[in-house]
């Protein structure tokens, strides 16, 4: 007989951003006594919060948390004896830290419903900006565009984000797309080609200004020309 919690999260969250704590790949082998109580801790500090509902699909709580840190996420089940508990990490962040390099309301200028299409146990696409945010710096890399001393720009080192935010917003679209769609001619495919497009223009402007020295002040002469991957000099 064996009892195995799951806990599934997002790694990184913005404060004050909807998250769901998902508990529902929970099981118990078949030799088990049925499940009579799930509660889910969003916190260490915190009280447990019963979520067993009616099935498995109950398993889970909605949450926020309104100061960054970082967060012990526990699942508690129980069958005909002992409870079982499985842990899980959650680092919070401010919108500072964050840093992200465009907004939902960005996205709703091309696409007034966008925001229909978020995720269950989410109220925004923070999470789709940041993972733009990602493939932008990794982009950086892959171009060898990194800074004089051969490391790789993070997203601090971008000071103004009006010089990445089209590009950021474009990539957000996109991704979003990518991830509804589920066949190669669906007005999804279609979208996420469109936007695909629009960031691949967006990501061909002439120059770029990142904080090469990490002093987090641009200075006249700190620019990056994307096409040819050289730093010019003004």
């Amino acid at each position: 007989m064996a009892i195995f919690p799951k806990i599934e999260n997002e790694a990184t969250l913005q404060e004050n951003d909807k998250t769901r704590l998902d508990a529902t790949k929970t099981f118990v082998s078949k030799d088990e006594a049925a499940v009579t109580l799930v509660r889910i801790k969003p916190d260490a500090a915190g009280s447990f919060v019963d979520v067993t509902g009616s099935s498995s699909q109950d398993w889970f709580l909605d949450w926020q948390y309104s100061t960054a840190g970082s967060y012990v996420v526990t699942v508690e089940v129980t069958t005909d004896g002992s409870p079982i508990t499985f842990t899980s990490n959650i680092e919070v962040i401010t919108a500072v830290d964050d840093n992200l390099f465009s907004t939902d309301e960005q996205l709703k200028t091309h696409e007034d419903d966008i925001l229909n299409w978020v995720r269950n146990g989410r109220s925004t696409f923070l999470d789709k900006h940041r993972m733009a945010q990602t493939r932008i710096l990794a982009y950086l890399d892959e171009q060898r565009i990194w800074k004089p001393d051969g490391t790789r720009f993070v997203k601090a080192d971008v000071v103004d984000i009006l010089e990445v935010q089209e590009w950021s917003k474009f990539e957000t679209l996109a991704i979003i797309f990518e991830g509804l769609s589920n066949d190669v001619e669906d007005i999804f495919s279609v979208k996420a080609d469109k936007y695909r497009r629009l960031r691949d223009g967006a990501r061909s402007r002439s120059s770029l200004r990142l904080d090469l020295n990490s002093d987090s002040v641009l200075e006249n002469t700190e620019v990056i020309d994307i096409r040819s991957a050289e730093m010019v000099r003004r």
